[in-house]
């Protein structure tokens, strides 16, 4: 059944994006919710996730009302269809977790490689993990049920695109066609770079700036791979410690006794020259020994769990030597 179907059989729909919601899930929960409301007019959907980051509810606030996002829902509440929207595992949706019993009645839509448990809780699948970015599925959705984006959606799904693609950094041809789209329905790209545009509160930057502090170096072959340690912000910490010039940062956050995460990222070079995908040969083994989940992209991935914070960085770069040395050793072979 395709994704249209799905959405016109289904009068109550629940759409749910992982915790810390950035551009790139904010934008496709709501561009979902209008296309939904499009093919249903007189159906109900319901937005949620643990929480949303300050930018993408700066980015949503540029171009019009914030929608209400709940974080929280009654454990019995019933949907016709729940949708996961930029998640490849339950994990990442906290508490709400539990509103996921229904395979038959679960869609995924991501551009996250696809990670074992899926298939497990959702019979409905679209997933594309050579897209940048889980608003250009979102894009192409509209395209297939032939249903106009209207140009504060528009603007919305520019918005993501620009955020997980860090402003065309990464992406492709399709991207760039993509994103033309948008802007020929009426997506405003200047104002779009401008509403990503946030200095980082204070908190924010102390977090970064610890994370410098604690640093270890780590040198496999030509590369610096570099791991740390801070309380919270850790995709922000990553990104600053590339920009300080590693070509790989992991870094572990512990914001509770209970939590643990982990983010990783990598340069466009170094997933080139390795092929190491952080997602596939780094986030996804380390889920387990944190006790939870890990996933994501070559050049960016990460992994939630409850313990062995210290345990799992020095994993990490254990696995991506061992990556790198199979990569040698294949192209040797070859």
């Amino acid at each position: 059944m395709n994704v249209r179907d799905l959405l016109r059989r289904s009068d109550r729909v629940l759409v749910v994006g992982h915790h810390n919601a950035d551009p790139d899930a904010v934008c496709s929960m709501i561009a979902l919710a209008d296309l939904y409301h499009q093919i249903n007019p007189k159906g109900e959907v319901t937005l949620a996730c643990e929480d949303v980051s300050k930018l993408a509810t700066q980015v949503v606030g540029v171009f019009g009302p914030v929608p209400m996002i709940l974080e929280n829902i009654d454990k019995d509440a019933e949907f016709d269809l729940v949708v996961l929207v930029d998640v490849n595992n339950v994990f990442q949706l906290g508490e709400l977790h539990d509103l996921v019993r229904d395979p038959s009645r679960t869609l995924v839509i991501d551009h996250h490689g696809m990670s074992p448990e899926v298939g497990s809780v959702a019979e409905h699948l679209v997933i594309d993990s050579d897209r940048s970015s889980t608003c250009e599925i979102i894009v192409r959705l509209f395209s297939q049920a032939g249903t106009p984006l209207k140009p504060y959606i528009a603007n919305l799904l520019l918005c993501g695109i620009l955020y997980d693609t860090r402003r065309f950094y990464y992406g492709d041809s399709d991207t760039l066609r993509t994103a033309i789209s948008l802007i020929e329905a009426g997506a405003d790209y200047s104002a779009c770079l401008r509403a990503l545009v946030m200095r980082p509160d204070r908190s924010e930057r102390i977090a970064r700036l610890k994370a410098a502090s604690r640093l270890k170096i780590h040198l496999i072959g030509d590369w610096i791979v570099v791991t740390s340690k801070v309380s919270a912000f850790e995709a922000s910490a990553c990104r600053s410690l590339l920009d300080l010039g590693a070509d790989v940062a992991i870094v572990g956050g512990k914001p509770s006794k209970e939590v643990v995460r982990l983010s990783s990222r990598s340069t466009n070079e170094f997933y080139r020259r390795t092929g190491v995908d952080l997602g596939r040969d780094v986030m996804t083994p380390l889920g387990e020994l944190i006790g939870g989940e890990g996933g994501g992209h070559p050049n960016a991935a990460g992994a939630n769990g409850t313990r062995n914070r210290d345990r799992a960085l020095k994993m990490a770069v254990e696995l991506i030597r061992a990556a790198i040395e199979r990569g040698s050793s294949e192209s040797v072979s070859m």
